[in-house]
């Protein structure tokens, strides 16, 4: 069992390495995935033993997430907003 401090370690692990890579904030890139696992709480194992592999397949994506965000035009989308563009179940 994942303790609360070992998540936060490897969110914070997680999110300095992507942030750097992709030249933006670690801050933003923490709520993304935080965003992402709390509408997904059966995704967490899977985070703490794959990380970043859940972004690069897709699993953790901004339409996955249960927190607004603004997107790269500066528009705040809601996550149920964009599914439902997208043609995605709820």
């Amino acid at each position: 069992m994942t303790t609360a401090k070992e998540f936060l370690d490897r969110v914070n692990e997680v999110s300095a390495a992507v942030g750097w890579q992709a030249g933006v904030g670690a801050v933003e890139t923490a709520g993304f995935i935080i965003s992402c696992l709390a509408a997904s709480p059966e995704q967490i194992d899977r985070f703490m033993a794959e990380g970043s592999e859940l972004i690069l397949d897709g699993t953790i994506a901004p339409e996955n997430g249960g927190l607004t965000y603004f997107a790269s035009n500066g528009e705040l989308v809601s996550p149920a907003d964009r599914r439902q563009r997208m043609g995605k179940q709820q």
